[in-house]
C-alpha cells in the first residue's frame, strides 16, 4: 500500500525548487504518492512572527551562493529571478484549483512552473508572461483566473499556511510522512527512511 508524503512548497523558495529537483530520483524505489501542499510562505513567516531571510541583506547573500552551491552538486540549472522576492499567491492558488479539477496535471504544472522560474527566468509579477506559460501547458488561462477566485480555493491557501503552522514549520520546504516531518531540501534521506 502506497505511503503518503506531503511535500510543503512555495514556487518562491530557491530551497524548495532545489527539492523538486530532486524528488523523482528520492522517490523512485518507494510506492508512495506525493500530496502537493502550496504554502504561502509571506504568510507562514508572518504567523510564525518571523521575517523573511530575504530582506536579510547577509543571510540573503548567504542563501543566493548556498542555493547555487547545491544546484551546482546537484548538476541542475538555477538562475536567480531578477526580481525577487516576488509575490506567488496566485501561483499557489493555481495549484489548488488544478488540484480539485485536473489533480492528475499537478505533478506537471508544479515541475514545469519551478522551472521556468528558477532555469528559464519567468517574471512572475509579468501577467502577460505568465499567462502564456499557463498557455504553453495547456491549460484555459480563463478557467484558471476564475477558478484562483474563488471562496474555496482562497480558504484553502489559507488553510495549507494554518496546516504547516500548526506543524511548527518556519519555511519550506517541508516533508511529512505520517507523524514525522522534517525540513529543508538536504532531509530527503531522512524522507527516504521514513518511506521504508
Amino acid at each position: 500500500m502506497a505511503k503518503t508524503l506531503d511535500f510543503y512548497f512555495d514556487f518562491v523558495s530557491p530551497y524548495s525548487y532545489l527539492a523538486m529537483t530532486q524528488l523523482p530520483k528520492a522517490l523512485a524505489a518507494y510506492d508512495v504518492d506525493i500530496n502537493y501542499k502550496p504554502v504561502f510562505l509571506g504568510a507562514l513567516h508572518q504567523a510564525q512572527e518571523m521575517p523573511s531571510p530575504a530582506f536579510i541583506p547577509n543571510k540573503a547573500k548567504w542563501i543566493h551562493r548556498d542555493c547555487h552551491l547545491w544546484a551546482d552538486h546537484y548538476q541542475v540549472p538555477m538562475s536567480w529571478p531578477k526580481q525577487f522576492p516576488f509575490n506567488t499567491i496566485f501561483l499557489l492558488r493555481a495549484c489548488l484549483y488544478i488540484q480539485q479539477t485536473q489533480t492528475d496535471k499537478v505533478p506537471y504544472f508544479v515541475e514545469q512552473t519551478f522551472n521556468a522560474i528558477w532555469q528559464d527566468g519567468l517574471d512572475v509579477n509579468n501577467e502577460q508572461a505568465v499567462a502564456e506559460h499557463f498557455i504553453r501547458l495547456g491549460f484555459d488561462m480563463n478557467d484558471i483566473l476564475a477558478g484562483c477566485q474563488q471562496a474555496n480555493i482562497k480558504d484553502g491557501l489559507k488553510q495549507t499556511v494554518t496546516d504547516a503552522h500548526e506543524l511548527g514549520l518556519f519555511g519550506v520546504p517541508a516533508f511529512k510522512v505520517g507523524s514525522d516531518v522534517f525540513f529543508g531540501q538536504d532531509r530527503l534521506m531522512f524522507v527516504q527512511k521514513a518511506l521504508a
